[in-house]
């Protein structure tokens, strides 16, 4: 059976747990202020670089369009 989309997100994310997890790892993050997920910024903000890789794409491809027509 394939996972559904949230759980994916939250895999992907947050490493398996839900943002508001009460495991003991989690709460002990909590406390000390550690990230409890991948990344540095423990607010989640940011984009992945997948899509500034695809705005990129996109901007040399609208340039190009523009400056060779």
């Amino acid at each position: 059976m394939c996972p559904r989309e949230d759980e994916t997100y939250r895999a992907a994310r947050y490493g398996g747990h839900p943002p508001a997890c009460t495991c003991v790892a989690c709460c002990e993050a909590r406390r000390e202020g550690r990230p409890r997920y991948r990344g540095d910024n423990p607010s989640g903000g940011g984009l992945p670089v997948w899509f500034w890789i695809i705005i990129g794409i996109v901007a040399v491809a609208v340039l190009a369009g523009i400056f060779l027509s």
